[in-house]
């Protein structure tokens, strides 16, 4: 570009050479005009118009500083001009002096309130400082003096989604892609709103519309994977995240997402690799960190050796995570992934957790203490006023947590005795969640971060606080971890101690529980009466189906095996072809596992081996089913003769499901708790005689079950006479309303904090007991 020669002194005046300026400015001829501005302020030093065009000139050359000396000069000779200390605040934000920013920003509106520009770029700044109503205020205003205008339209849904206002935030985001239907930023902010209200399908076309204005937008691939996770696709899911880390291979979410779809296919070895890869891009990544620990704990086991060598395995690293925690990475870091990856498969294995469930729950307690300070809590009531309970969880919706623990709570609890508080950690809403709300004198729900669920609580100053399970709900895994009211109980949603300091009882019931169970958890083992839960079976009965419909064979005995895939051990396999054995033409139903084609097949694997052992063929003998509904569960488990109970972690939601089919069940007694769901419903029916206590006890009921019509009928005339017995127990909702108000009276004053127990070493601990 040429040089631009300046008029001699004399021959044009600052304004007309101002002018000249102007046109080489506008037409993008930046150095051209800034020689000009130069020459003017060499006749007119106090050209306010040159100081300041001249200041954006030599902002948008990189030199803020030098452009910030010259807008301030312009302001001092013409303070009353808006587009300087607009364009100053634009200059101050690059400068990363927000308030400042936002201090001009407010003076050229004071001088142009008409102007929407100026008031969308102080909502901006505002926003940027975390003055999120504010920022909502300029946005509203802005759209009032130029409305429809995208970029606008877009900013304020930002700020809305900010403020957890996901419907409002919606409506602006989709009015500026009416506006502008090609705004990729809209339709990706978009889906990051619908991803976190569980908008799945709607979540996803708007990805795809991201990536095709933008097929590079690692950012747009790594959430379509997410997406299509949650829809069940889990191969897809592997594409997107591998098509986003081919566009960014340092992208680490990417990387843990990966991660995270090999461990759940059973690749572990695959999980562990893409954990490390994410750590080497983030040392101080939380989440990757706990899975690289978790991903020890596989979905299904090959043979009972794998199960102890990944025993061992999980126990080497959780020792080396703790080791690591505060000294190669910050111990608060690991908070911002805390339960997103728990060990939930560990429960799976058939042994008494309690030493690997300290170590974890110490862990998790001292990391969440790094981050959330434990308050002082004082009581809020007089005596003889309602107990402020809390109830935490992220299933106030259709789910097994809700059907077994909460809407008996909701339902029963007496409101004269107590005042009932539901903090919903989840997002999923249905009807249940509406149905909830109003039952619940104060209602919470929605996408919080874990710092606002943790000021909610505490604001509500609830005198005790109940989980109906931890384990399962990260949000709920991070806030039981901390001490946010005096009394702090978890019921055997996941029935499994927490390990936790900061949980002062388990809730259990003498029925499921074996003698000296106290010993196998770190909280008060306290035991409600029963089977410690109010279950109202409702809904309609199951339609009727045929067993053709299931690739059943209509003359075979058909025993029922229908529970989740990862409670098969492999050690129980040969349990059922010594069954097909005994019992002649029969078949076994499983279910797949929706996640991963992988895991059913290592299973079909599993029995293959074991039926072939035998001489047996399995392909006569077991049928997957496909994951089902409600309802075709129900009228599937019709058409079985024999409900055959899981060994090591029995039914509980299922088999009181099953229940309205008057089933014939055969269940196996274990000795921990989670393996006497289905003996301790047995028994409140006053039926003990299925009942069993060995492996080969309970292949010889089951085969003589299987052959004797006669004994099925009266077994299942049993069932249909003892099941009120289970269903909505009154005797268990008056203990729980006993214990909560003897428990939320002691609660109040001031608390003091159970001690935390001492960090003992990891070497001290068995990995089984």
């Amino acid at each position: 570009m040429s040089e631009v020669t300046p008029p001699h002194d004399g021959v044009g005046t600052p304004a007309a050479l101002f002018e000249i300026a102007i046109g080489h400015h506008e037409a993008g001829r930046i150095a051209e005009a800034a020689t000009i501005y130069r020459h003017i302020l060499a006749i007119d030093p106090a050209h306010a118009d040159s100081l300041h065009l001249l200041g954006l000139v030599m902002h948008q050359a990189g030199d803020l500083d030098g452009a910030a000396a010259l807008i301030r000069h312009a302001i001092e000779i013409n303070p009353a001009a808006a587009p300087y200390h607009n364009n100053l605040g634009n200059l101050l934000r690059d400068l990363g002096q927000r308030a400042a920013a936002a201090e001009h920003y407010r003076r050229a509106f004071d001088l142009r309130p008409a102007s929407a520009e100026i008031a969308s770029n102080l909502g901006t700044v505002l926003r940027e400082l975390g003055q999120g109503v504010d920022a909502v205020a300029c946005y509203r205003r802005a759209l009032e003096l130029s409305p429809d205008a995208p970029e606008i339209l877009y900013n304020l849904a930002n700020a809305l989604a900010d403020q957890d206002q996901p419907a409002e935030a919606e409506a602006s985001y989709r009015a500026c892609l009416a506006a502008r239907p090609n705004h990729a930023g809209a339709s990706y902010n978009l889906g990051n709103l619908l991803i976190n209200l569980r908008r799945w399908p709607e979540a996803e076309a708007l990805y795809r519309a991201v990536l095709r204005l933008a097929p590079d937008h690692a950012a747009a691939h790594n959430n379509l994977g997410i997406v299509v996770q949650e829809l069940g696709r889990l191969d897809e899911a592997e594409e997107c995240y591998r098509r986003a880390l081919q566009r960014q291979p340092d992208h680490a979410d990417a990387q843990y997402n990966l991660g995270c779809v090999c461990q759940i296919d059973g690749r572990l070895d695959e999980a562990t690799a893409c954990y490390e890869r994410a750590l080497a891009i983030r040392p101080n990544y939380g989440a990757a960190r706990l899975a690289l620990c978790m991903a020890q704990l596989p979905v299904l086991y090959q043979d009972e050796l794998e199960l102890f060598r990944r025993r061992t395995d999980y126990l080497r690293q959780l020792k080396q995570l703790r080791a690591d925690a505060g000294t190669v990475f910050p111990l608060e870091k690991l908070a911002e992934g805390a339960g997103a990856s728990q060990p939930f498969f560990l429960a799976y294995q058939g042994y008494n957790d309690r030493a690997l469930q300290e170590l974890y729950g110490d862990l998790l307690c001292r990391t969440m203490a790094a981050r959330y300070p434990t308050p002082a809590l004082h009581g809020t009531s007089a005596g003889g006023s309602k107990i402020r309970l809390g109830i935490v969880s992220g299933f106030f919706h259709d789910h097994t947590i809700w059907k077994l623990f909460i809407e008996g709570w909701l339902k029963q609890l007496d409101r004269s005795r107590f005042e009932v508080l539901g903090y919903h950690t989840g997002t999923t809403h249905d009807a249940e969640t509406d149905l909830a709300r109003d039952l619940c004198a104060r209602f919470v729900e929605g996408g919080r971060p874990t710092a606002e669920w943790r000021r909610l609580i505490l604001d509500d100053r609830p005198e005790v606080l109940l989980y109906p399970e931890i384990g399962m709900d990260p949000m709920a895994a991070q806030l039981g971890a901390l001490r946010l009211a005096p009394v702090q109980c978890v019921s055997w949603g996941h029935p499994e101690t927490t390990g936790y300091a900061t949980m002062d009882v388990f809730l259990s019931n003498a029925l499921m529980e074996p003698p000296g169970s106290g010993a196998h958890y770190t909280e008060e083992l306290v035991l409600l009466p029963n089977l410690s839960t109010y279950y109202d079976p409702g809904g309609a009965p199951p339609a009727a189906i045929g067993r053709a419909a299931l690739g059943l064979r209509e003359g075979a005995t058909v025993y029922w095996s229908g529970q989740a895939i990862y409670k098969y051990l492999p050690q129980f396999d040969a349990v059922f072809p010594r069954i097909a054995l005994g019992a002649g033409d029969c078949q076994f139903v499983f279910i797949e596992f929706a996640k991963s084609r992988a895991v059913t097949n290592l299973l079909r694997r599993r029995l293959e081996q074991a039926f072939a052992a035998v001489g047996l063929d399995a392909a006569d003998h077991c049928v997957f089913l496909p994951a089902m509904d409600q309802q075709r569960f129900l009228a599937a488990i019709g058409q079985a003769d024999v409900v055959l109970d899981t060994i090591g972690w029995s039914g509980g939601k299922s088999t009181l499901d099953a229940l309205v089919q008057d089933p014939a069940i055969v269940t196996l007694e274990g000795g921990l708790m989670r393996g006497r769901h289905t003996a301790a419903i047995l028994r409140r029916m006053q039926i003990t005689d299925t009942i069993t206590r060995s492996v080969d006890d309970y292949v010889a009921k089951a085969i003589r079950l299987g052959r004797d019509p006669g004994r099925r009928r009266a077994l299942r005339d049993k069932v249909a006479i003892g099941k009120q017995q289970v269903f909505r127990d009154g005797a268990y909702i008056s203990a729980l309303e006993a214990f909560l108000d003897a428990r939320g009276r002691q609660g109040r004053g001031t608390c003091v904090p159970r001690p935390a127990r001492p960090w003992r070493s990891a070497a001290n601990s068995a990995a089984w007991a």
